[in-house]
């Protein structure tokens, strides 16, 4: 019997396949739970889903204002934007930020905000955190729509690279979803998890090159931002997105496969810790 447990959990470890056989089993739930997440997003407010558009688009016109009229801020290489070209900079990774801190924050309370689910035995609970994060995913491609008008606007012009920025944001929702696994699970067992991620998410803020760029940073102090794997998916979707460049393959290589370890393991502490959660709710 003991050696039955043992190989049942390490199958659940080396078996990478696993997450995907639930998603592939359970795809019309959770295509049904990414719906009811967008949905109730902004359920009850008069405005609706237009929200998701006037929120990034506000954010866009006052950080254009701020930071190229008021502070008339440079980025400090050529980019050929003008006054303008911090804003939009900037909103580049506000926008892929965004989608990593709202898949997280979001993810903190999703199981205990659903107990009836937790109660079904039958039920999938790993697919919850994964349809948080694909709302949030499909939401953060409205800033990517204005950015893109911004870009046109300011700097009057587009790029073929453009569209290989999937290949940056494949790998930004695989980290969000591992981290996501984690902060689900251990949002079940302390319920401070939740102020806890948002202070860090804050710190984490503004150790991530958003507001300025890498090479501002004194390079003794450059290295936490460096292992910050959000560093690199920001900087590459600058690339592809704003300058026209090739994206550089190793770092994204590296990024990718950090991001897919990191969901390895946060699945695998999603699905080895779920069996206490009927317990503490």
């Amino acid at each position: 019997m003991l050696v039955n447990i043992f190989l049942q959990k390490l199958k659940i470890i080396w078996n990478p396949l696993l997450f995907f056989q639930i998603v592939w089993t359970n795809r019309f739930l959770l295509r049904s739970l990414i719906v009811r997440n967008i949905a109730s997003r902004y359920r009850g407010s008069f405005l609706g889903l237009i929200w998701s558009f006037v929120h990034p688009l506000m954010m866009l016109c006052v950080y254009t204002f701020v930071f190229s009229v008021v502070f008339k801020a440079r980025w400090g290489i050529d980019t050929g934007g003008g006054r303008g070209a911090f804003a939009i900079i900037m909103f580049c990774g506000m926008a892929m930020f965004n989608i990593f801190s709202e898949s997280v924050s979001n993810s903190c309370g999703v199981v205990v905000a659903n107990p009836n689910f937790v109660k079904k035995v039958i039920f999938p609970l790993e697919i919850l955190p994964l349809a948080q994060v694909a709302a949030s995913l499909i939401l953060g491609m409205v800033w990517f729509v204005l950015l893109f008008l911004g870009t046109i606007f300011i700097f009057g012009k587009i790029s073929f690279t453009m569209l290989l920025l999937p290949l940056v944001l494949l790998p930004l929702a695989i980290f969000s979803l591992g981290i996501s696994y984690f902060v689900a699970s251990l949002g079940v067992y302390i319920r401070d998890t939740q102020y806890l991620i948002g202070v860090i998410l804050q710190i984490l803020f503004f150790m991530t090159p958003i507001f300025y760029p890498l090479q501002a940073v004194p390079e003794r102090f450059r290295w936490p931002l460096q292992l910050n794997p959000l560093t690199i998916l920001i900087e590459e979707a600058r690339k592809v997105f704003l300058y026209g460049e090739l994206p550089n393959w190793l770092f994204l290589g590296i990024a990718f496969l950090v991001s897919c370890l990191v969901l390895h393991l946060g699945f695998i502490w999603f699905h080895k810790t779920k069996k206490g959660f009927a317990d503490v709710l």
